[in-house]
């Protein structure tokens, strides 16, 4: 009885140990496709800038976020308007940032106006703090902080 109910355990630790080994190794093969690739993907980059666009707050967000993670220099115009437009001071901060990963010139010069012009002192704040943030990060480039 003993060595029955063993040898059950025997095959019951064999099976958990094989299902474990077979997701481990499917884990691997998880994404093929670097995301980089995607920049190349005319109709991803018109997605995303969709996505910037979006009237649904949530996507635009995550939309701005993904292009600033990735730092798609591509989708830099569409940031740019849409910094101009936006009326969430939340997702204006998130633009300034995703503009700032990117190392974007043109964008900077907008979060500089954005520091000076912007209603809400949050955004006035956080927006001086990434430009001067840029300023030392490329300070061996001529940018005019007085304007």
């Amino acid at each position: 009885m003993k060595t029955a109910l063993l040898h059950k355990a025997e095959k019951l630790y064999f099976v958990l140990v094989a299902i474990l080994f077979f997701f481990l190794v499917t884990d691997s093969f998880g994404q093929n496709q670097k995301v980089s690739d995607l920049a190349k993907n005319k109709f991803a980059l018109e997605n995303l800038e969709m996505g910037i666009k979006s009237e649904n707050e949530g996507v635009r967000e995550s939309a701005i976020y993904f292009a600033g993670q990735y730092r798609f220099i591509d989708t830099e115009d569409a940031l740019i308007e849409q910094l101009k437009v936006e009326k969430e001071s939340d997702i204006r901060v998130l633009i300034g940032l995703a503009l700032y990963r990117m190392d974007s010139e043109k964008g900077m010069n907008e979060l500089q106006k954005l520091a000076l012009k912007d209603e809400n002192p949050r955004v006035r704040r956080m927006s001086s703090a990434i430009y001067s943030e840029y300023l030392v990060n490329n300070s061996n480039r001529t940018a005019d902080v007085q304007k």
